[in-house]
């Protein structure tokens, strides 16, 4: 139990987060979006952070889960229970299609396709109204219901996303010491390393794309049944550069730094709207992106790892002191 006793107490922290501070609607909506770009990241962290893959079109991934939910809520009024299985397996056919260009491309040229990829589904989202509703999007989808019990409150959502974070950091945890974990970063660290090892690279590469997805998938599922309603325009590639900036200011190959990452991206350029100049959240959040990337390479998340080995010294110099 004491292994996992800081993990326990964060949890308890963000249990009792909401009750003690009595946040009103809109910073509780601000937090579920955080929660939300939480999942994505940690997803999106396995392919880019631990198998080395990019991919700049993950927010069609969000917006599949998305109107997956949206259309299987209103129209087949199915409950969350068939939704979230639904959600999973067409995120995880996609994910697995999209993974099959990066078995012969690489870095940017990755990119571009992945890219590609998102700005056909951001068009698909607006132009095929039949299904999607168009500019209109898709209203009405009903709260996920538990027992009789309707998430309805953005109080009751916060649960209900905290639960899929907490699944999302143990099955990413895990994942990572299992074989699976081991061959992604043989495979980020050298491709041709990795074949030397016997490790079947295209399996695994498939692997990151078909688990990201799925992640971002259900993250999406999560973002319909908040609002419940979906619009093309909010799974653009902006959102996908959001993903990017997220893993890459909290930490690569970190899942701590996935969580970080989204909850800075999230919330600090809201506080930094309090400012009363112009655009000033904006450029504010620029500065301190550039300021990130030059001073914590590995993301915020350094900080920490960073003040750990400096009291480690300082108690070892104490302890040097003492002896003599």
């Amino acid at each position: 139990m004491k292994k996992y006793m800081k993990q326990v107490i964060i949890l308890a922290i963000f249990i009792l987060l909401p009750l003690v501070f009595n946040f009103n609607r809109s910073f509780m909506t601000l937090l579920n979006m955080a929660g939300i770009y939480v999942v994505i990241a940690i997803g999106f962290n396995i392919l880019l952070g631990y198998a080395g893959q990019i991919s700049l079109g993950h927010a069609a991934f969000v917006g599949i889960g998305a109107y997956t939910t949206a259309i299987l809520s209103t129209k087949c009024n199915l409950s969350f229970t068939l939704i979230i299985p639904i959600v999973i397996l067409i995120s995880g056919i996609l994910g697995f299609i999209l993974g099959l260009p990066a078995l012969r491309l690489q870095g940017n040229y990755l990119a571009i396709a992945t890219l590609g990829f998102g700005v056909a589904f951001s068009h698909i989202f607006m132009e095929w109204e039949s299904v999607t509703g168009g500019f209109s999007g898709i209203k009405g989808i009903n709260p996920p219901n538990l027992f009789g019990y309707q998430f309805k409150t953005r109080l009751s959502m916060y649960y209900f996303i905290l639960f899929f974070i907490v699944v999302s950091i143990i099955f990413a945890k895990n994942l990572i010491k299992t074989k699976t974990g081991r061959a992604l970063m043989a495979i980020r660290d050298s491709e041709y390393a990795a074949m030397s090892l016997g490790i079947d690279v295209a399996k695994y590469k498939t692997i990151a794309f078909l688990i990201s997805a799925i992640y971002a998938g259900v993250a999406g599922s999560l973002y319909a049944f908040l609002f419940r309603q979906v619009y093309p325009n909010t799974f653009d590639v902006g959102m996908s550069l959001n993903i990017l900036a997220m893993i890459v200011i909290g930490g690569i190959a970190s899942i701590e730094g996935s969580v970080v990452g989204a909850l800075f991206i999230t919330l600090i350029p809201e506080f930094l709207k309090n400012i009363k100049v112009q655009n000033a959240s904006f450029i504010l959040t620029g500065l301190l992106l550039i300021l990130c990337v030059m001073y914590f390479p590995y993301g915020l998340v350094d900080i920490y790892r960073r003040f750990k080995v400096w009291l480690k010294k300082k108690a070892a110099v104490k302890d040097e002191g003492v002896k003599v």
